[in-house]
């Protein structure tokens, strides 16, 4: 699952997380049974232009639950619940976002993965990745997503070749701007 940290790329979690945790695949010892990685995430900064126009720190407190399941078939299953926190490294303005999500990552064949994801979840975008709005333009763009989510990420860019979601979007980085 090395793209993870791209989906999540802060995702409280996985799928998108080490900020959204990244792990690495893990072998696979019985072909029947699948196995299950409890992922620890770490507070990160979130660079400029790589989801706003300002450093955001994502703080993942300890006790956050991310648990990672890999199936024979090359499904990845992701539960996260996480309380973050978000701030504007440049001004101190934060605020908390509740993260309650299932993510399903499965191979879509032609290099590209398909993500569901269900649930509320803090995502980023970076520039040439399509988001919400669109094709997203410097500096990026970050967003709580609360519904189902649908994304195409290209196996070798970690690009994500598609966005879609039936839920709603909030602008992560207009609720931590200062006026």
């Amino acid at each position: 699952m090395k793209y993870a940290s791209r989906i999540g790329r802060a995702l409280s979690v996985v799928v998108l997380m080490v900020g959204v945790g990244i792990v690495a695949p893990a072998s696979i010892a019985h072909a029947d049974k699948p196995t299950r990685t409890v992922v620890v995430p770490e507070s990160i900064v979130i660079p400029v232009g790589e989801a706003c126009s300002f450093p955001v720190a994502l703080d993942v407190p300890e006790r956050v639950s991310v648990v990672v399941t890999e199936f024979a078939d090359g499904r990845i299953v992701t539960h996260d619940r996480a309380k973050l926190t978000l701030t504007n490294a440049d001004t101190g303005e934060s605020l908390v976002h509740i993260t309650s999500a299932m993510i399903t990552e499965v191979p879509a064949g032609g290099g590209e993965i398909q993500v569901d994801i269900s649930g509320q979840l803090f995502m980023w975008f970076y520039p040439g990745d399509q988001g919400p709005n669109g094709l997203v333009e410097y500096p990026g763009e970050a967003f709580s997503v609360n519904g189902h989510t649908r994304v195409t990420v290209d196996e070798e860019t970690l690009v994500f070749t598609s966005f879609s979601i039936k839920g709603k979007t909030t602008d992560i980085c207009a609720a931590l701007a200062t006026e």
